[in-house]
C-alpha cells in the first residue's frame, strides 16, 4: 500500500545527526531517570522530583486513517506533571488535545492518571515494576502514548461505540543497566472499563547515556548532609538542598547529559484476535535523541517510522523542566 508523507524526508538528516553525536561524545555517565524514552518506561524513579513535561507530535496518518477517518496531518499535544512520591513510587497526571492541520479542528480530548511502582527496594535483576493508568478520553484522541489492538480488525465489529474511552492500562516493566546503556521492555494491556475487552501491545527501548563533562556526581552517601554533598562546591548554580530526598541522586549531575536511543513499539491484537499482523497493526522503529540542557531543562526528540501500511509517521518533540 503506497503512502505519502513529508516526515520521511527528514529521516536521512536525522540519522546523520545521531551518528555525528555518537562519534563526538564521550561515554562517562550514569543513567538517571526516564528522560530519553517516549513510549517505554524503565524502572528508574527519583524520590522528591517534580517534573513538568510539554509533549508535542506532528503526525502524518497512514492511508488507512486518511481514507477511513478523513484525517490529514495533525499536531497532538500533552502536558504531563510527575512527582516521585518515593524511590519506588511515581505518579503522573496528563491532559491532551490536538490540532488538525487539514480541517483546522482543535479539540481537548481528556486526561490520564498514571502510577508506577517498583517491586523491590534496591537492586534486583531486571528491576520489575508494575504500572497502572486510568484514561478518560474522547474517541478522537490522537496522542500516541502507546500502541495496542488493531487499526483494521480481522473480525467484524459489533455494537455501537461509547461516547468516551475509559481505559485501565496496565504494564509489566522490566529494565536493566549495562554500563551507560539502559535496556527496557514493557508488556502493556489496555482494558475497556465499559466491557469492550482488552488490547495488547509492547515496547522495547535501548538508551545509551553520554556525558560531556569529566565529573560524574550521581551518587552521594548522605545527600542531605552539607559535609558530604558535593553539589555546591563542584557544580555551578547547584545547592545541597537539590539533593534532599533524592535517594542519592544529585540532579545537577544531569546537566550536559546526552542520550542516544532506539525504541520499537507496536500492537499485538486483543482478546478477540491475538497475534502479530503488521498489515492491520501499528509497528514502529524510532531513533531518539535527548539532551539535558542544564540541571533543570531537558529536551528530547524522536522520529517514529511506521513499519507497516497501518502505521503513521510521527515527528516527536518534548521539553521538560525538573523542579
Amino acid at each position: 500500500m503506497k503512502r505519502k508523507s513529508g516526515i520521511g524526508k527528514v529521516l536521512a538528516p536525522m540519522c546523520f545527526m545521531v551518528i555525528t553525536v555518537m562519534s563526538v561524545c564521550r561515554t562517562n555517565a550514569a543513567w538517571a531517570g526516564n528522560y530519553g524514552y517516549f513510549t517505554t518506561y524503565n524502572s528508574k524513579i527519583e524520590r522528591g522530583e517534580i517534573e513538568l513535561m510539554f509533549m508535542n507530535d506532528l503526525t502524518s496518518p497512514s492511508k488507512i486513517r486518511q481514507d477511513e477517518d478523513g484525517r490529514g496531518d495533525y499536531l497532538s499535544h500533552m502536558i504531563e506533571l510527575e512527582y516521585g512520591v518515593s524511590d519506588r513510587l511515581a505518579s503522573e497526571f496528563m491532559v491532551e488535545w490536538y490540532e488538525d492541520l487539514k480541517t483546522s479542528e482543535k479539540k481537548y480530548t481528556g486526561f490520564r492518571w498514571e502510577n508506577r511502582y517498583r517491586l523491590f527496594k534496591g537492586y534486583f535483576p531486571l528491576n520489575p515494576m508494575i504500572y497502572a493508568e486510568y484514561e478518560d478520553l474522547d474517541l478522537a484522541t490522537r496522542y500516541k502514548m502507546e500502541v495496542s489492538g488493531w487499526v483494521d480488525p480481522p473480525y467484524a465489529e459489533t455494537g455501537g461505540e461509547p461516547d468516551r474511552e475509559r481505559i485501565l492500562e496496565t504494564r509489566l516493566i522490566i529494565s536493566e543497566d549495562v554500563g551507560p546503556v539502559n535496556l527496557a521492555f514493557n508488556w502493556l494491556n489496555e482494558t475497556d472499563l465499559s466491557g469492550g475487552g482488552t488490547a495488547f501491545g509492547y515496547t522495547l527501548g535501548l538508551m545509551w547515556m553520554i556525558h560531556e563533562t569529566e565529573n560524574n556526581h550521581s551518587e552521594h552517601e548522605h545527600p542531605g548532609n552539607k559535609a558530604d554533598c558535593k553539589c555546591e562546591s563542584e557544580m555551578k548554580g547547584c545547592r545541597c538542598s537539590h539533593c534532599l530526598g533524592r535517594g542519592g541522586e544529585c540532579p545537577c549531575a544531569h546537566a550536559g547529559m546526552v542520550g542516544i536511543g532506539l525504541e520499537f513499539y507496536g500492537a499485538l491484537g486483543d482478546i478477540k484476535a491475538f497475534g502479530f499482523n503488521p498489515s492491520r497493526q501499528e509497528h514502529y522503529v524510532a531513533p531518539t535523541f535527548m539532551y539535558h540542557i542544564n540541571s533543570h531543562w531537558m529536551f528530547h526528540t524522536q522520529l517514529a517510522i511506521g513499519l507497516s501500511a497501518a502505521s503513521d509517521e510521527v515527528l516527536r518533540l518534548n521539553l521538560g523542566y525538573e523542579f
